[in-house]
C-alpha cells in the first residue's frame, strides 16, 4: 500500500536525513516529511484526523465568506466531516490529506484574509505534498485578476503569489542538494516523467472518474490491508476497486453500492447549473470563484475513480451544491433543508462506519 512507502520514506527523511530523490522520488517530499516526523512519536493517525477537523472548519469559514450564509457554510463543513470517502482517506497516512488541508489554508488566506504572500506560502506547501492540487492555481489566478484593479496591480499580485509559492515549494527539496548541485532538477525530470507515464490522461479512466462522481459507487475498506486492483470489465473499460485482506480467507473485492454522501449525486448537476448562472451574470464575483474552483477540482479525478482522489474535489463541489440550494430555497426553509440533509447523512455515515452500509458484495476471491 502507498501508506507503507510514505511512512518508510518519511522516517528515512527525518531520522536518516535521506534525500527525497533517493526514496520515493515519484511524489513531492513534504507530505512524507510530515508523516515521518509524526510517526516518530506515534501521532500520525491522530494528527491526520485533526487535519480532517481543520479542513471542515476552514471549509466553513471559506464558504461563509463566499456564500454569505452561515447555514449553507455549515452544510459544506458538516458533509466534509460526514463524507465516508473523506473519513476513510484521512484514516490513512496518505499525501492527499495534508495537501487538501494546506490548500484550504491557502484559499482561506486569499479569499477571506486577502493575503497574497501567506496564500502563496500555503499553496507552495500544498503542492509540495502532492501535485494533484496544482489545478487550483487557476482559482488563485482568477481571484487576483478579478479583484485587483488595473493590469499592473494584477501582475504585481501574481508575482507576489507566484514567488511565495515557488520559493516555499523548492525549499522542501533542500536535502536533495546533498546529492549534487543539479539534483533538484534531476529529481523533477524523473518525477515528471513518472507522472506523465503513470497518471497521463486516458479517456476511459477519465470517464470512469466522472461516472463514479455521478453514480456514487463507493468502495470501502473494512479493516485489514488496503490494496488496489485493476479489473478488466470488457475490452474497453476498466474499473478500480479496493480490496481488504482477511486473515485466512484470501483477497476479496468489497464494493459498496449507492451509500456514502447523498450530495454526491447533486455535485455535477449543481456545478453545471451554477456555471450557467455565472455565464448569464446572475452570480456575485465570489460565487463565480466557487464555480471556477468546482471546474478546477474535476481535473483531480481524471486519473480514475480512486477514492482518495475525490478528497481534492469534494470541498468545492459541496460548496457548489450549497450555492445552488441557496439560490433555489429562501428564508427559513434553508435551515430546514440543511438540518434534514445533515441528519440523514449522519445516519448513513454511522451505518457505514459500523459496517452495515454500504451493501457489500464479494465479487472476486484469489
Amino acid at each position: 500500500m502507498d501508506e507503507v512507502v510514505y511512512v518508510d520514506c518519511g522516517l528515512a527523511y527525518v531520522a536518516n536525513l535521506t534525500a527525497p530523490y533517493s526514496c520515493n522520488f515519484e511524489h513531492p517530499p513534504l507530505g512524507k516529511y510530515l508523516i515521518g516526523f509524526l510517526e516518530l512519536f506515534g501521532l500520525g493517525r491522530f494528527f491526520f484526523l485533526f487535519l480532517l477537523s481543520c479542513s471542515s472548519i476552514l471549509a466553513f469559514l471559506i464558504s461563509r465568506h463566499v456564500l454569505e450564509s452561515g447555514c449553507l457554510a455549515f452544510l459544506v463543513a458538516a458533509f466534509i466531516m460526514l463524507d465516508t470517502v473523506f473519513v476513510n482517506t484521512f484514516r490513512h497516512l496518505l499525501l492527499d490529506p495534508p495537501a487538501v488541508s494546506l490548500l484550504l489554508f491557502s484559499l482561506y488566506s486569499m479569499l477571506v484574509k486577502g493575503s497574497l504572500t501567506l496564500s502563496g506560502i500555503f499553496f507552495g506547501l500544498s503542492v509540495a505534498c502532492k501535485f494533484s492540487v496544482l489545478p487550483y492555481s487557476v482559482v488563485f489566478i482568477h481571484t487576483i485578476l478579478t479583484e485587483r484593479a488595473g493590469w499592473r496591480r494584477s501582475l504585481r499580485g501574481l508575482a507576489v503569489f507566484g514567488a511565495a509559492a515557488l520559493a516555499t515549494y523548492l525549499s522542501t527539496y533542500a536535502a536533495d542538494l546533498r546529492l549534487g548541485p543539479y539534483s533538484i532538477v534531476q529529481h523533477h525530470a524523473e518525477m515528471l516523467a513518472y507522472m506523465s507515464w503513470r497518471h497521463g490522461f486516458s479517456l476511459p479512466m477519465a470517464v470512469n472518474g466522472l461516472l463514479k462522481l455521478v453514480s456514487k459507487v463507493e468502495v470501502w475498506s473494512y479493516g485489514g490491508e488496503l490494496a488496489i486492483y485493476l479489473t478488466q470489465l470488457n475490452t474497453s473499460f476498466f474499473t478500480l476497486a479496493n480490496s481488504t485482506l482477511t486473515s485466512g480467507t484470501g483477497y476479496y473485492l468489497i464494493v459498496g453500492v449507492g451509500a456514502g454522501s447523498i450530495l454526491w449525486y447533486a455535485a455535477l448537476p449543481s456545478l453545471l447549473i451554477n456555471t450557467y448562472w455565472a455565464l448569464t451574470g446572475r452570480l456575485s464575483r465570489a460565487e463565480v470563484t466557487a464555480v471556477v474552483a468546482g471546474w478546477a477540482s474535476l481535473t483531480t479525478i481524471l486519473p480514475g475513480p480512486i477514492d482518495w482522489y475525490y478528497v481534492n474535489a469534494l470541498p468545492t463541489l459541496y460548496a457548489n451544491v450549497a450555492l445552488l440550494l441557496g439560490r433555489l430555497i429562501r428564508g427559513e426553509w434553508v435551515r430546514v433543508v440543511v438540518v434534514s440533509l445533515t441528519i440523514v447523512q449522519a445516519i448513513i455515515t454511522s451505518l457505514t462506519l459500523t459496517g452495515l452500509l454500504p451493501w457489500k458484495s464479494v465479487i472476486f476471491r484469489q
